[in-house]
């Protein structure tokens, strides 16, 4: 798609312009941009254009009121232009301005290359930001080219209030389709040269960061070697790093609201760019204030709907019960929130579980694991909670709700000797079968994190799960915790021979006999009764040969 809003007796003017500032034979490429060009003309509209030369003796100024003053031309040289657009600099004063629309009127060849080398670039930067700044759960974000053109317009804004107008009115106008059009296609190629150098993937709309944590890694390098970081840049990314290893989180700054004076019709995009970022299952909240609002919207309610919010489970527990009700309907949402995890649950959990495993602590890592392990056991035909979006500044799930009961109601009945049924504790084991031979482990399987529903069981409390993890300590960790809470050594025993031998029918014994190891056992001997702790290990050992 070409632009061509500009007539062939306005284009000779600007060329006749040109050659009246720099000789016919220095002059290596010419464009022009601003009201005009973005089909915004009004009657005191100024003609803006760049000279390129061959051989400019000056310099790219760093600072936009040391640019070329309205309707006077910028010149500048054709291999400063190019060094601009392909590294990073302090200013973006002039390069800045092929991030929006403007009509090549010399040598188009050479003025495409400089938008797609920056545009490349930007995507690039934006890219290795998103990733300090999410960590693990950036592969989960859908990244539509619109975010890198609106996240970069909406710092500029910040930095330069002045500009919002000629965003606003190029972005939001009749004429805000078609000139978004042009924009994106240099994201498109940039983005299409990044993907032939194997750092992200990409779609005609989109770009994501690779899932593959080692394949994540190798692309991140090559990105920090082809565009260096500033120093506060990589101080900041150095840090995030750090912090998420050390299963802390350094949270990113919330996005700072522009201020639009009332002529101006505000652009959602362009105040919060955030808010196009998107999940393959669920939308995100980019602004926590408006999130019942949103939620509200999405379910089909109208502006008179009604809600309240109440905690879910015990003072540990992060997650509160949503509900939003008008004349006609109602609906819940469970809001899961993966707060620093400075609670006295996890901080005890890992000291008592650290000889048998390591929980990961990080709030984005763990929302991460979360999100991963509900794709996957959707994949499987696994039941889990439906999302419906993630508040991505609070750290916050959004899941549907729907009734059922925990799995420990029915253990602590059956070890209490009030009932038999064992049927609830075999579909349990039968599924984390399945889970183990798929690759994935459930990574905390204590009764009370599964939900007996209507139609079957459903995985909560997804948080620990990972590809590849110890499928032994699912095994022992169910055991150990229903064994703590039981009462009568003969009900134990019917819990674990009727967990193991529906898990044994689906993923064989070999996985029991390592959960047998007494580093398993370790974490909860201070909570078990001797006859307990011997019921659960002769049941281990029973179900540990082959039928």
């Amino acid at each position: 798609m070409t632009l061509s809003r500009l007539k062939d007796e306005e284009k000779s003017k600007l060329l006749v312009l040109a050659e009246s500032l720099v000789p016919k034979e220095q002059i290596h490429s010419l464009c022009a941009y601003g009201s005009k060009v973005a089909g915004l003309e009004k009657q005191d509209s100024d003609y803006d254009i760049i000279i390129v030369t061959k051989d400019f003796e000056g310099s790219i100024p760093d600072k936009p009121d040391q640019a070329a003053k309205k309707s006077l031309p910028i010149i500048v040289d054709a291999a400063a232009l190019l060094n601009a657009a392909q590294r990073p600099a302090l200013g973006e004063s002039i390069i800045g301005r092929f991030l929006n629309v403007y009509e090549p009127l010399i040598n188009e060849e050479y003025l495409r290359k400089v938008e797609v080398e920056y545009k490349k670039r930007v995507i690039a930067e934006e890219l290795m930001e998103i990733q300090s700044d999410y960590g693990d759960f950036s592969s989960n974000l859908i990244i539509p080219y619109e975010y890198f053109l609106f996240d970069r317009l909406h710092k500029r804004a910040l930095e330069y209030p002045g500009a919002i107008e000629s965003f606003a009115n190029i972005y939001g106008g009749d004429l805000k389709v078609e000139n978004l059009e042009l924009t994106l296609r240099g994201f498109r190629d940039g983005a299409e040269l990044l993907a032939s150098q194997g750092i992200i993937e990409k779609t005609e709309d989109s770009v994501r960061i690779f899932r593959d944590r080692r394949k994540r890694k190798s692309a991140l390098a090559m990105l920090y070697k082809m565009y260096p970081l500033t120093t506060r840049g990589a101080i900041k990314y150095a840090f995030h790093t750090l912090a998420s290893g050390l299963g802390v989180e350094s949270r990113t700054r919330p996005l700072l609201k522009l201020r639009f004076i009332d002529k101006i019709k505000p652009i959602v995009e362009l105040d919060r760019p955030n808010k196009l970022l998107k999940l393959e299952e669920g939308v995100i909240f980019d602004d926590a204030s408006k999130a019942v609002e949103e939620i509200a919207l999405l379910s089909g309610f109208n502006s008179s709907y009604e809600s309240k919010e109440k905690k879910k489970g015990d003072v540990t527990n992060a997650s509160k019960e949503l509900e939003i009700w008008d004349d006609s309907k109602r609906a819940k949402f469970i809001l899961k929130q993966f707060p620093q995890l400075k609670s006295v649950k996890w901080v005890l959990l890992n000291l008592w579980s650290v000889a048998a495993k390591r929980f990961n602590m990080s709030p984005l890592s763990r929302l991460n694991r979360e999100v991963e392990a509900v794709r996957r056991l959707h994949g499987l035909g696994i039941k889990t909670h439906r999302i419906t979006g993630i508040i991505l500044g609070e750290r916050t799930l959004v899941t549907e709700y729907f009734e059922g009961e925990p799995l420990d109601k029915s253990v602590q009945e059956i070890t209490d000797g009030k009932s038999t049924d064992t049927s609830d504790i075999k579909k349990y084991a039968q599924i984390l079968g399945r889970l183990h031979k798929a690759g994935l482990v459930y990574g905390d399987t204590k009764p009370q994190n599964a939900l007996v529903g209507k139609d079957g069981i459903y995985l909560l409390d997804l948080e620990q799960a990972v590809e590849r993890g110890d499928r032994a300590w699912d095994l022992a960790e169910f055991l150990y915790y229903s064994a703590k809470v039981a009462k009568k050594g003969e009900g134990m025993k019917l819990v674990a021979e009727s967990f193991l031998l529906a898990y044994r029918s689906e993923n064989g014994y070999q996985v029991i006999a390592k959960a047998g190891n007494k580093r398993y056992l370790t974490p909860f001997l201070i909570f078990l009764k001797p006859e307990m702790r011997k019921v659960v290990r002769d049941a281990i050992a029973d179900y540990s040969v082959p039928e």
